[in-house]
């Protein structure tokens, strides 16, 4: 845990104010560094002088800051080396060769120091075999029963994050297809159904480049993995709603999940293109066990309510060979709107740890991204997003959310607080002044994920019922941002006293803020029953009005 010091330096203060602070938020022993283990197959490189890796998205998690939070990776192989730690590693060098889920050091499990654990496999190989044998070969270095079981007790225990890809085929199968809920949110094997390289089912969704004309009518001959998979020319991806909110005259505002949200550019809507790639998964079996010991898959809802389940939140596309001429060695393929591309799962209802996975690492790789990022384009913008919103949403529960109490406190010495905070504003006037500050910093999507999760993570209502809420939301013209408004203006009314306090340099006039989990609970309890209590009102006088409505006769 870091102390006040530490992590009030990753906020823009006031020199004046800054010894004063550490002694309000003395009881705030935060975290905010993530760590993250990324695991990899040999043949996946992680140096910048090979494209064929991750470098580029390693170095960018290293270098992001989103709110307070900070992310720290360690990098372990996966391959027949004896079990090793180097103490200090540099950038481009791995911390564990001969990486297992079950490793120890200094007498303690490795992944019980990391919050998330990202997979890229590329095993057993890309051989394009037909059976699905060579998978748990010794050779392809399967995870064990053991290691499946401590990896499995990680997500319960800590409730810890997990991201995993592979490719076409079965590339990455041996790592991780038998991993819960990744090995069925994803297609890993032949049985499943994975696309291959080529034919007809194979997923090619390789864009031309601009001008956009019929191949067939006088361009290139065809479309080539090696001259297009690493040009600027990006596939579009078709995000799903994850939620929806009422606006002026029937029309209604929609915004992707989180890990699709763009802080200012919008929706998430583009990625690397591939000439070949794979597929998730779009309804698992929720009542399958594990496919290493018999319990269940997908665990029920801790609070009583429906069991969570994993949704696909993009869908891809590819061109069909009737318009263009894809590489001759793969041949024609149809063309195809509805790819299952990105799945996620929420199992913090559950009691463990959130859960995501790609169609291909092919959208991760430096091959298909190092020209994107060179331009520096919105396109790389709205990418490279992706990798850090997937790194914010899988935390275990409390870690984003002590985020949302930093900026909640700090805003009172920030340029929102001296010119909006005042003892005669409204409760809505403070929500809505910190809301628009927070918007502008971390885009809509931060705030509201980051506000419901801390209404769930306090207790201040069942999970179960958020669903039933999002639903009355959709009968009333009160929306979702109105009650985030008013939630963030209890929890300034909940600070503001002894900020002022300390604002005025009246060492004895201001208390310590007690813990964040005490301090906003009341207020965030506050919020929901004024959101109730308005929502029946509104539901009541629409209601009215919708009965008094005579339609204009012709």
């Amino acid at each position: 845990m870091l102390a006040p010091a530490e992590f009030l330096r990753d906020v823009v203060i006031h020199p004046e104010f800054q010894g004063r602070i550490i002694d309000w938020l003395k009881p705030w022993r935060l975290k905010t560094y993530v760590d993250i283990l990324i695991v990899v197959d040999t043949e996946i490189s992680i140096s910048p002088s090979n494209s064929f890796g991750i470098a580029s998205v390693i170095e960018l998690l290293r270098s992001t800051q989103v709110g307070c939070m900070k992310f720290r990776v360690d990098i372990a192989l996966r391959n027949t080396d004896p079990f090793t730690v180097v103490p200090t590693p540099t950038a481009t060098q791995a911390k564990y060769r001969g990486f297992r889920f079950n490793s120890t050091s200094g007498g303690a499990d490795v992944i019980a120091k990391y919050e998330q654990i990202w997979c890229f496999g590329f095993k057993p190989g890309n051989t394009g075999n037909t059976s699905d044998v060579p998978i748990d070969a010794a050779s392809a270095l399967p995870a064990s029963v053991a290691e499946l079981n401590k990896l499995d007790q990680w997500m319960k225990d800590r409730q810890g994050g997990l991201f995993g890809t592979g490719d076409h085929h079965f590339l990455g199968a041996s790592m991780c297809r038998k991993i819960p809920r990744l090995g069925t949110m994803r297609r890993w094997t032949n049985a499943d159904g994975v696309p291959p390289i080529g034919g007809p089912n194979r997923i090619d969704t390789l864009r031309p480049p601009p001008p956009v004309a019929n191949f067939q009518a006088g361009g290139p001959s065809f479309l080539s993995n090696g001259a297009h998979q690493g040009d600027l020319t990006v596939q579009p991806i078709r995000w799903v709603t994850w939620q929806s909110a009422y606006w002026a005259f029937g029309l209604r505002k929609k915004r992707p999940h989180p890990v699709l949200c763009h802080p200012t550019l919008g929706p998430i809507n583009v990625m690397p293109d591939h000439a070949h790639e794979g597929l998730c998964v779009p309804s698992p079996n929720l009542a399958a066990n594990k496919k290493f010991k018999s319990e269940l898959e997908y665990p029920a809802a801790t609070d009583g309510g429906s069991k969570p389940a994993p949704e696909i939140i993009a869908y891809g596309s590819n061109l069909g060979s009737d318009s263009w001429n894809f590489d001759p060695s793969k041949g024609a393929q149809a063309a195809r709107s509805n790819n299952p591309m990105i799945a996620v799962y929420d199992g913090h209802r559950a009691g463990v740890g959130r859960v995501a996975t790609d169609s291909t690492w092919h959208h991760w790789m430096d091959v298909n991204i190092n020209a994107i990022r060179a331009a520096d384009n919105d396109d790389w913008k709205k990418i490279s997003r992706y990798f850090i919103n997937l790194a914010v949403w899988l935390n275990p529960p409390g870690f984003s959310t002590k985020c949302l109490y930093l900026s909640v406190a700090a805003s009172h010495f920030e340029s929102v607080g001296f010119q909006e905070f005042h003892p005669g504003a409204s409760t809505l006037e403070l929500g809505r002044a910190l809301h628009v500050h927070l918007t502008r910093l971390y885009g809509p999507c931060w705030v509201t994920e980051r506000i419901w999760e801390a209404v769930f993570e306090l207790k201040q209502i069942p999970a179960r019922n958020l669903i039933d809420l999002g639903k009355r939301f959709a009968g009333t013209s009160i929306t979702s941002e109105d009650f985030e408004e008013m939630a963030l203006g209890k929890m300034v009314e909940a600070t503001m006293k002894s900020a002022d306090a300390l604002k005025g340099g009246q060492a004895n006039a201001f208390k310590v803020l007690a813990e964040p989990e005490k301090l906003f609970a009341k207020p965030l309890a506050q919020a929901m029953a004024a959101l109730s209590k308005d929502m029946s009102q509104q539901m009541k006088l629409d209601s009215l009005v919708a009965k008094s409505f005579k339609p204009v006769r012709k």
